[in-house]
């Protein structure tokens, strides 16, 4: 068995996703009770606080013993041998896959119960889909991540969900209580072992995802984008579950007796015997899942509409949950995405999956910076962001670099959701309003909202030192490494990115102060329950990175000027079943090239909107470019002509058939005997004469029946008795 070495988790940490399920509950009991609903929140906060213990708990139990930074450290460091994935291309997708899971991997897996019997199978008996969950060292990552800043998200929402009197918001309790029910979603999904528990938390977390985004149903606005994001994600989903369907299909026939054909192990342990075309339709299939939940090309439409949710929904949605399902996905299913190869040579090597996850990210990338320079609402630019921020995680992916993915995964959460968290404020103090173009100046009215914005900007811009900083570098080298034409596109992406973010910062608080009418005669600074999480979000965009950077040296002033990469997190890492990349070569000399392009998209922000002018530069000087960037390439009006109308004609036609032919058929089958008995009433008089002589002619008429139409009846014959009767 490739997947053997076990660690040992303690039975505590299996209740970690049944607390904020718990949560859920204690809140619609509250809510049936109707005494507690101002208190809703005391029960989703408290119960996924006990999941956020867990949660790091889990992350420092994982940690492995006797780190120690690689010699070398920095981009040229090799990684250690026995963590390398060798390349061999005699084997399946160019990897030797006993080399790349071998026997070092360290994982557990607690069964809770036997859940769905599957009776006998595959020439099996008894066979069972169990609840369980699988723990390693990617397991431990994505808890810490989706716990402590869900659990911010909840303690931001007790005071952005109440008005300025303190009053709840109408479904203030119902709010809480689907945000428990997201975290519980989530983590499932993270802990599962198998493939169906896999699928039931992809499912909820949909299903969450539709309940918050159109959380105020009463605009159409935001019930229109529930239903886009519901329906998109239906898409991706629906080739999710023909993906886990293949796999139970062709793994089944090839597993030993006892060992459950859609448990991660036995699927990893056998994945590379399957045929390249198997191999290739699985990987497929559950990338087209991944497109839909992480919001990638071409299924990424829903993400921007979703910002008519309340912004906690789109910190919750953005930073901790929904989009990080499908980068977790395809991370833990890197032994699947490493052998899957096609019969298309490019190159003089045959196109992979990999390669396909790579470029999907590269043309996400380049189509959200692009869609987002030209935005004045500010949750949309985040979200573009996110968008493009995810690609990147998709290029590590592509490049054999799932750690650097991970890593990013793990530091965008935190000033991802800052950024969300901070644009709520703004929101809350302009009365609703997150135009541009409506305000700026912000600077004096929103002090401590500033400098926190400030701190978030600068870290998805990738400004040095700060966590975005190392984690996409990371990948920007990584990239490079593997093919310099991506490495170049992403640099140019991350300058976009630098730019752009700035802009809406620069067009927020700077220049002069201009107030919407909706935010009132005094708009004010956010109370300390709204701005203590974005305290702990800054300090974590700030620090997380350095989780990913080499140790101290010995040298404080070389340690803080040549911070070197591949640090703590990739050693937490190589544990789990995440592919390690090969060792790269070159220096870290692209580590300062991506620093100089950061800050030069801020300066040239900064050249051209630090004054926050009230016409937009680009605009002008861009022209059609800029209205083609700003329409979004006009790709919702295409799907929209090439998609939605003509299923929603189709749509027409069924329902028409419906209703004229199936109901129309069944009305006149019922009709009939209607008819027939309102023909036949007037025989109903009650009079007794009526009756007797219906009777009697009805007699009468069965006689003259049975005697002259009679088919069978004999003739007389010629010489029979009668006749010599009548003769004589």
């Amino acid at each position: 068995m490739i997947l053997s070495a076990e660690i040992a988790v303690p039975a505590l940490i299996d209740t970690l996703p049944f607390w904020p399920l718990l949560g859920a509950v204690l809140v619609g009991l509250a809510l049936a009770g109707g005494a507690l609903r101002r208190q809703a929140h005391f029960f989703a906060v408290g119960t996924v606080g006990v999941a956020a213990i867990l949660g790091v708990w889990l992350f420092l139990h994982l940690r492995p013993a006797g780190h120690s930074a690689p010699a070398d450290g920095g981009h040229g460091a090799p990684a250690p041998a026995s963590t390398r994935a060798a390349r061999d291309p005699s084997q399946p997708g160019g990897y030797d896959l006993a080399q790349v899971l071998e026997a070092k991997r360290k994982y557990t897996v607690h069964t809770l119960y036997h859940w769905i019997s599957l009776g006998s199978v595959f020439g099996q008996k008894d066979q069972w889909i169990d609840l369980n969950f699988f723990y390693d060292s990617l397991t431990g990552v994505m808890m810490l991540v989706v716990t402590v800043v869900s659990l911010m998200v909840l303690i931001y929402s007790i005071g952005y969900m109440r008005d300025h009197h303190g009053h709840p918001e109408r479904g203030y309790e119902r709010f809480f209580a689907f945000l428990a029910l997201f975290v519980f979603s989530m983590s499932m999904l993270v802990m599962a072992g198998n493939f169906v528990l896999l699928y039931l938390g992809w499912e909820a977390v949909g299903l969450c995802s539709y309940l918050l985004i159109g959380f105020y149903y009463g605009k159409p606005e935001a019930a229109a984008a529930a239903k886009k994001a519901f329906i998109v994600n239906r898409i991706g989903d629906l080739g999710f579950a023909l993906g886990i369907f293949a796999i139970f299909l062709w793994i089944g026939p090839v597993a030993r007796s006892g060992e459950n054909p859609l448990d991660y192990v036995t699927v990893f342990k056998y994945v590379g015997d399957l045929d390249n075309w198997q191999r290739g339709t699985i990987a497929l299939l559950l990338l087209c899942g991944a497109l839909g939940k992480s919001a990638q090309f071409p299924l990424y439409v829903w993400l921007p509409d979703a910002m008519e949710g309340p912004s906690p929904v789109s910190a919750l949605i953005h930073a901790a949950t929904m989009v990080t399902a499908g980068v977790y996905m395809i991370a833990r299913c890197t032994p699947i995405f490493l052998v899957a190869e096609f019969d298309v040579v490019k190159g003089g090597l045959p196109l992979t999956a990999l390669d396909i996850v790579m470029w999907i990210g590269v043309i996400g990338a380049v189509l959200a910076a692009t869609m987002a320079m030209a935005q004045y609402d500010m949750k949309r630019i985040l979200a573009y962001s996110t968008m493009s921020q995810l690609a990147f995680m998709f290029v590590a992916l592509g490049v054999d670099a799932s750690n650097a993915a991970i890593f990013h995964l793990y530091t965008h959460a935190f000033f991802k959701a800052l950024l969300f968290l901070g644009a709520g404020s703004v929101m809350h103090a302009m009365g609703g309003v997150i135009d541009l173009r409506r305000f700026s100046g912000l600077r004096s009215v929103l002090p401590k909202t500033y400098w926190l914005m400030l701190i978030g900007c600068l870290a998805l811009a990738g400004f040095p030192f700060l966590a975005g900083f190392w984690s996409k570098d990371e990948i920007v080298h990584a990239a490079y490494e593997r093919d310099q034409n991506v490495g170049v596109i992403l640099l140019i992406t991350a300058f976009m990115t630098a730019y752009y973010t700035f802009r809406m910062f620069f067009l927020c608080f700077h220049g002069r102060k201009r107030l919407p009418e909706e935010a009132g005669e005094h708009p004010h600074e956010s109370p300390p329950v709204m701005l203590w999480p974005l305290y702990v979000l800054a300090f974590g965009a700030v620090f997380a990175g350095y989780l990913g950077v080499g140790g101290f040296d010995g040298d404080l002033l070389h340690t803080f000027f040549f911070f070197k990469p591949h640090g703590f997190v990739h050693h937490y890492l190589e544990t789990s079943t995440l592919m390690i990349p090969p060792p790269l070569e070159g220096n870290s000399t692209l580590m300062y090239v991506s620093a100089v392009v950061a800050i030069a998209g801020i300066a040239l922000a900064y050249a051209r909107y630090g004054k926050a002018p009230q016409v937009d530069p680009d605009a002008a000087l861009l022209g059609p470019v800029w209205k083609l960037w700003n329409i979004k390439y006009y790709v919702d009006e295409i799907y929209d002509t090439a998609f939605v109308r003509p299923l929603r004609s189709l749509g027409r036609m069924f329902v028409a058939t419906d209703d004229k032919a199936v109901d129309g058929a069944l009305t006149v089958g019922a009709g009939l005997p209607q008819a027939f008995g309102i023909g036949m009433r007037f025989l109903q008089q009650g009079a007794l004469q009526g009756y007797a002589l219906t009777m009697a002619l009805g007699v009468t008429a069965l006689l003259l029946l049975w005697r002259y139409v009679q088919p069978d009846a004999p003739p007389p014959r010629p010489d029979g008795p009668i006749k010599m009767l009548i003769g004589g």
